[in-house]
C-alpha cells in the first residue's frame, strides 16, 4: 500500500520492478457473433470467475498507435502491460495492491499511471481518496513518482491530469498545493496530517524527461479547474466556483466568458471544444446542456435535449472529436470518422459496442463489446487491413453459454412516470415465475445501468435468479427531466420505483413475488436496508454493502468533512430533500431509526477504508438491528474501499452475498 509520502510506490515501479513476461495478443477474432441467447450446456463456473477483477481493463492506445497499455490479471497477479501491435510485451509492471485508476499516454514513450489511496486529511479525522501519478518512460525503462522527493510538494494531488507532447517533449499538467506560499506564508500546518492553511492548488507543468516542475497557472481559493491548449502551450480557460453564493464562472485570462448560479454543483469544465481556443462545458443546472464556449464568449449549444455519457478528445491536440449519447449512440464530428465507426458498430450486431480511443487518423481503434454470449471483449482494429484482433476477455472464466441474456425492461411507476431497468435472466431457464434479486445501482443521481455484462448480476443469474437493475428516477442516461426527478426522492419515490418494477415483473409472469431479495451497494446498500424498513412486505432478505443507514449522521459527517456552506453538503441535502419545505425528516427515511420495522434478515458488508460512506454507517445499522432483536449479520472487509478495488475482498463480498440470498431465498 502507499504510505503517507508515496515512497512505497517505488517498490514496484523502480527499474528493478519492470520485467518482461510472455503475453501476446490472442488469435485474430472472428466477427461471427451470437444472435440470440445460447442454451446453457456447461455447469456454472465458480463464483470467483465473476468476482475476480477483470482479466483486462483500462486499455489505452498511444498517440501514434504503435503501442498500447492495459491493466491485466495474469495467474492471479495484476500488471500494467505495454505491448506492440504485433503482440510483443515491451514492459510488464506488477501492480500489487496499489489501486490504479487510469492509464494515459503523453506520447509514444511516456505513460502516466494514476493511483489513488484513502488517507487521512483535515485534522486526521476524515479519509478521502488522494491521487498520485507515476510516469513510466517505456523506452528508457525507468519510472518516477511525480512531485516525489521535492521538499516543496507532497506527492498527492487532485484534479484531472492532462498530458501532451509539446515541441517534441512530453509534459504532464497537474494541480498541486505546494507546502509554502507567497511571501513565506506557510501552507502546510502539519506534515503528519497534510492539512493546508491555504487549501487551494496551483497548476503545474512537469517535463516527463527531466521531472522538472514549473508553475503553469496561479491558483485562487475558488478555482474549479483549468484546461490546457497544447497547440499554444497555454491555459485555454479556467473555471471558478464561489461556494458562498453558488456561482460558477468561466474565464479566458482575465475575461469573463460566462457565469451562472448553480446550487447543485452541476456545471463542469470538461476540456477543449471542437476548435482551437474553444472549451467544452456541461451545464446541468436546468436540463442537460452541453455547450461550446469560444474565447470571445460565443456560446454554441451541442446536442440539445440529449444526455452525453462520454467524451472523446484527440490525444495530440486535445480537441473534442466525438461523444457518446444516451442509448450508447456514438457521434463524431468528422464525417469520415463517423462513417467508419458506424461500420464498426454494425460488425458486432446484438452487442454493446464502446469506443475506447483511436489514433488521430483512425488507423487503429480500440473497441469493447459485451452482450449475448460475450462477457466482455477488447478488440484492436486495424482499419487498413479490416482486421479485428482480440486483446483479451474481461471474464475468461465465464463460458459464452453461461452469459445470461440482458435486456432493457420498460415499466411505469405508480405515479405514471415511464421508467426502465435492466433484466438479466438465468441461462437456460424458462423465464416464468423465477426467483429474483433486485440490484439497484449506487450514485444515486446521474448513475445508470445498461444492458451489458455486469459481473454481480451475472453471478446471481448463474445460480438461477432473475436479476433486475432498476433505473429509478434520478438515474442518468435518460435526459435531464428523468435525472432531476430524483432530487428529494432519496427515501421516497426512488424506493417505490424499484418495487414498482418488481410488481411489473410479477404481473408479466416473469418472477415469483414470494421469492424476492434486494442486494445493493452504496445508494443501493441504502435501498436494500430501506427495502425492509422504510418499506415492508417485499423482500425475503436484504444485502447492504457500503450503505447509508443514518441520514442525520451522514449529513453531519459531510458537514464536518467539507464545512458549511459547501457545494457537496448543498448537493447532498438536495438529494435527500432537506433543502425544501416539507422535505422528509432524517428519521423518517433512516433505516437504523426504523430497525424495529425490519421484516427480513439483513446482511451488512462494509470496507474499513471506505472514504465515501463511513464504515460506522453499517455499524450503526448492526447495533440498531440487534437492539430491535432482528436477524442481522455483518462482514467487515479489511482494507477494502468503496469501489471493491481488491480481488480477494471482491470475491469474499460476492460469495457472502450469494450465500446469504441462497440461504433465505433458494433458487430451486
Amino acid at each position: 500500500m502507499l504510505d503517507s509520502c508515496g515512497s512505497a510506490f517505488h517498490i514496484w515501479l523502480r527499474l528493478g520492478g519492470l520485467h518482461l513476461i510472455r503475453y501476446a495478443l490472442l488469435a485474430a477474432a472472428s466477427l461471427a457473433l451470437f444472435t440470440g441467447p445460447a442454451e446453457a450446456k456447461s455447469d456454472p463456473p465458480p463464483i470467483s470467475a465473476y468476482g475476480t477483477l477483470p482479466a483486462i481493463s483500462s486499455v489505452s492506445l498511444s498517440p501514434s498507435g504503435g503501442v498500447m497499455a492495459s491493466i491485466n490479471t495474469i495467474d492471479g497477479k495484476r500488471y500494467i502491460l505495454v505491448r506492440t501491435m504485433a503482440g510483443e510485451t515491451v514492459l510488464a509492471v506488477p501492480i500489487g495492491e496499489n489501486k490504479v485508476r487510469r492509464l494515459k499516454w503523453a506520447d509514444d514513450s511516456h505513460l502516466l499511471v494514476e493511483v489513488t489511496k484513502a488517507t487521512y486529511w483535515l485534522y486526521e479525522t476524515n479519509e478521502i481518496e488522494l491521487g498520485t501519478t507515476v510516469s513510466i518512460d517505456v523506452k528508457a525503462r525507468k519510472s518516477a513518482v511525480l512531485f516525489d522527493n521535492m521538499p516543496k510538494f507532497l506527492p498527492f494531488h487532485g484534479g484531472r491530469t492532462s498530458a501532451y507532447q509539446i515541441n517534441g517533449h512530453a509534459y504532464a499538467f497537474i494541480e498541486n498545493t505546494p507546502r509554502e506560499g507567497k511571501s513565506g506564508i506557510g501552507r502546510l500546518q502539519s506534515e503528519t496530517n497534510s492539512f493546508y492553511i491555504r487549501g487551494f492548488p496551483d497548476y503545474w507543468k512537469i517535463d516527463l524527461d527531466t521531472n522538472k516542475v514549473e508553475l503553469f497557472a496561479h491558483g485562487a481559493p475558488d478555482i474549479d479547474g483549468w484546461v490546457v491548449d497544447p497547440t499554444t502551450d497555454s491555459v485555454a480557460a479556467y473555471a471558478n466556483f464561489n461556494q458562498m453564493n453558488s456561482t460558477w464562472s468561466l474565464y479566458h485570462g482575465s475575461k469573463l466568458l460566462m457565469s451562472k448560479r448553480s446550487s447543485r454543483l452541476a456545471i463542469d469544465l470538461l476540456g477543449l471544444g471542437r476548435t482551437p481556443g474553444s472549451v467544452l462545458v456541461l451545464d446541468q443546472t436546468d436540463g442537460d446542456k452541453l455547450i461550446e464556449v469560444e474565447a470571445d464568449g460565443t456560446i454554441t449549444p451541442l446536442f440539445a435535449n440529449r444526455a452525453v455519457t462520454d467524451y472523446y478528445f484527440s490525444p495530440t491536440t486535445g480537441l473534442l472529436q466525438g461523444v457518446q449519447l444516451d442509448g450508447a449512440q456514438l457521434v463524431f464530428f468528422d464525417k469520415k470518422r463517423q462513417d467508419r465507426m458506424a461500420a464498426l458498430s454494425r460488425a458486432f450486431p446484438g452487442k454493446a459496442v464502446v469506443y475506447h480511443g483511436a489514433t488521430d487518423g483512425l488507423e487503429r481503434v480500440v473497441l469493447h463489446t459485451d452482450g449475448v454470449g460475450d462477457s466482455g471483449t477488447y478488440y484492436i482494429v486495424d482499419m487498413a487491413t479490416h482486421k479485428a484482433d482480440v486483446l483479451d476477455n474481461d471474464y475468461p472464466g465465464v463460458p459464452s453459454d453461461q452469459v445470461g441474456a440482458s435486456r432493457i425492461y420498460a415499466y411505469k411507476a405508480s405515479d405514471g412516470m415511464a421508467l426502465d431497468g435492466v433484466l438479466t435472466l438465468p441461462p437456460g431457464r424458462d423465464p416464468t415465475r423465477l426467483p429474483i434479486v433486485v440490484l439497484p445501482h449506487g450514485g444515486p443521481i446521474g448513475i445508470y445501468d445498461r444492458a451489458q455484462f455486469d459481473w454481480m448480476a451475472q453471478a446471481f443469474a448463474s445460480r438461477g435468479y432473475a436479476v433486475f437493475q432498476p433505473n429509478y428516477r434520478g438515474s442518468g442516461d435518460h435526459g435531464a427531466a428523468y435525472k432531476d426527478a430524483g432530487f428529494g426522492e432519496f427515501g421516497r419515490k426512488m424506493l417505490t420505483d424499484m418495487s414498482d418494477g418488481l410488481k411489473a415483473l410479477v404481473k408479466d409472469g416473469i418472477v415469483d413475488p414470494k421469492r424476492a431479495c434486494i442486494v445493493g451497494f452504496s445508494y443501493g446498500g441504502y435501498a436494500a436496508m430501506a427495502g425492509i424498513t422504510v418499506q415492508q412486505g417485499l423482500y425475503r432478505c436484504a444485502v447492504a454493502g457500503s450503505g447509508i443507514s443514518d441520514i442525520a449522521a451522514m449529513t453531519d459527517w459531510i458537514q464536518q468533512r467539507e464545512g458549511s456552506p459547501s457545494a457537496g453538503l448543498t448537493y447532498w441535502r438536495q438529494e435527500i430533500g432537506q433543502d425544501a419545505a416539507g422535505g422528509p425528516s432524517a428519521r423518517s427515511i433512516s433505516p437504523d431509526a426504523l430497525a424495529r420495522q425490519a421484516d427480513a434478515p439483513l446482511l451488512l458488508i462494509h470496507g474499513t477504508e471506505d472514504s465515501v460512506v463511513p464504515y460506522e454507517q453499517s455499524k450503526l445499522m448492526l447495533a440498531a438491528m440487534n437492539r430491535a432483536g432482528k436477524p442481522v449479520e455483518m462482514i467487515t472487509t479489511k482494507g477494502e474501499d468503496h469501489w471493491l478495488s481488491h480481488a480477494d475482498t471482491r470475491v469474499q463480498t460476492l460469495t457472502a452475498a450469494l450465500d446469504f440470498v441462497q440461504k433465505h431465498n433458494p433458487a430451486n
